[in-house]
């Protein structure tokens, strides 16, 4: 741990309350897509798509918290990774729905950043989890979410490269996406109250004995 951990706790745990109710208030409001086969990103092109960048913020602030909070350097890199990605996602948003063949710089890059972002937080996910494991102080929550985490990813995957090329599946990206982002929330609301083993108390230098 490299900060206050009850600074970075509220970090997350505020940042990742903000993006679920945000995404949640969006599917809601937003009637104009479908949040079953459109991902949270495609909503930014509704009435209310504000929303969906408030919950991209949110999202990255989670991230960046969970970076600060963990001292293991691989993992920290890779959530860095994930909650800068988050933020050009924000910054950059998607195009509206079926534009697959001919994207806009805007979209290609809130693609790359989306996925960059995702890839690093699952390879986070896995790293830190197997590094954590069995250790004083870790959730026992956290191995069976990482493995939700892990799962989800997979089919997420399938899922858009069948929506992107063949079309042979239901139409079920938007829930696929927002299995894995759910499972992001709560790992790293799981991963927040880790409490890391405390430091080994120095030895003292030993006086020689005089003569």
């Amino acid at each position: 741990m490299t900060s206050s951990p009850l600074n970075t706790r509220t970090a997350i745990l505020a940042g990742s309350g903000l993006c679920a109710a945000a995404f949640v208030l969006s599917d809601l409001v937003n009637r104009e897509m479908s949040p079953v086969a459109e991902t949270v990103s495609r909503f930014v092109n509704t009435g209310h798509g504000w929303l969906v960048t408030v919950g991209l913020v949110g999202l990255a602030l989670a991230g960046a918290a969970s970076a600060v909070r963990v001292a293991d350097r691989p993992g920290r890199v890779l959530l860095w990774i994930w909650a800068a990605g988050i933020a050009v996602s924000a910054v950059f948003p998607a195009d509206p729905p079926g534009n697959w063949a001919a994207p806009s710089v805007s979209e290609t890059v809130h693609g790359l950043a989306a996925w960059a972002a995702l890839g690093s937080f699952t390879a986070a996910a896995v790293v830190l989890a197997r590094r954590w494991r069995g250790l004083p102080g870790t959730p026992r929550a956290l191995a069976p979410v990482t493995t939700v985490l892990t799962v989800s990813m997979a089919l997420f995957v399938v899922t858009l490269v069948d929506a992107m090329a063949f079309r042979e599946l239901p139409a079920l990206l938007g829930v696929t996406e927002r299995a894995v982002i759910a499972a992001d929330l709560v790992w790293m609301c799981v991963a927040a109250f880790r409490v890391p083993a405390a430091p080994a108390a120095p030895v003292p230098d030993r006086v020689p004995e005089r003569a």
